[in-house]
C-alpha cells in the first residue's frame, strides 16, 4: 500500500502518553494560513479532529480507531538538513488525515511508545518507507497477532512419550483374593 507524505511542520516535540488517554493537542499541518493548525482529542476509540479547510471553512471530524490503517512510524528531515526526526503516527489513507502521537528526535523510547499506542488502540504496528509506502511488522487476524504456536509440554524429551501424570502412575498391585472358600464358590448373586 502507498501513502503519499505530506509535508507536516511541528513547532516542538511531542510526545503523548498511551496510558494517559484522553489527550487533547494542536498541531502543525503543514498547510498555508488558517488551515495551518489543527486541534485534535484522541481517546481509545474515537478522535476528532478540528481544523479549517484551505478556503476557510471550519472543519470538525470524528473518525473511529477503524478508519486508521494502524501506528506508524517513519523518520521525517529534522529542522536543520543533518539531523532527523522520528514521527509516531495514526496511519490514515488519506495523508492528511493523519495524527502525530509523538515527534522526537532521538530514538530513545520510541519503540517502547510504538508498541505502547498499537495495544492501547488495539491497531496493528506499521513502518512507513522512504517511498510512502507502508508495511505492517507482525502479522494479525483482526485484533489478534498470528504467531508460530509455542509447544504444550515443558519438557521436550516427554513430548513424544507419555504424559508426566501418566508416567508418574504406579501399576497397581491387586491382593490375591481368594474364589473359594471352604469348597463352595464366593459370587454375589446369592
Amino acid at each position: 500500500m502507498n501513502v503519499e507524505p505530506i509535508e507536516q511542520t511541528f513547532d516542538k516535540a511531542i510526545r503523548l502518553d498511551p496510558q494517559a488517554l484522553p489527550h487533547r493537542y494542536k498541531y502543525r499541518t503543514g498547510l498555508e494560513g488558517d488551515a495551518a493548525e489543527a486541534a485534535v482529542l484522541l481517546d481509545r476509540t474515537m478522535a476528532t479532529v478540528c481544523r479549517r479547510l484551505p478556503s476557510g471553512i471550519p472543519m470538525a471530524m470524528r473518525m473511529t480507531m477503524h478508519a486508521f490503517e494502524g501506528v506508524a512510524v517513519r523518520f521525517a528531515p529534522g529542522d536543520d538538513g543533518d539531523s532527523m526526526k522520528v514521527v509516531l503516527e495514526l496511519l490514515h489513507r488519506d495523508p492528511n488525515l493523519s495524527l502525530p502521537l509523538a515527534v522526537v528526535d532521538d530514538m530513545d523510547d520510541v519503540v517502547a511508545d510504538w508498541r505502547s499506542w498499537g495495544r492501547a488502540l488495539s491497531l496493528p504496528l506499521l513502518v512507513v518507507e522512504a517511498d510512502g509506502s507502508y508495511r505492517p511488522v507482525e502479522a494479525r487476524l483482526g485484533a489478534v497477532d498470528i504467531r508460530p504456536t509455542r509447544p504444550r509440554r515443558r519438557r521436550s524429551i516427554l513430548a513424544q512419550r507419555r504424559p508426566r501424570f501418566l508416567v508418574r502412575r504406579r501399576v497397581p498391585v491387586i491382593p490375591e483374593v481368594p474364589t473359594f472358600v471352604a469348597g463352595r464358590e464366593i459370587t454375589a448373586w446369592e
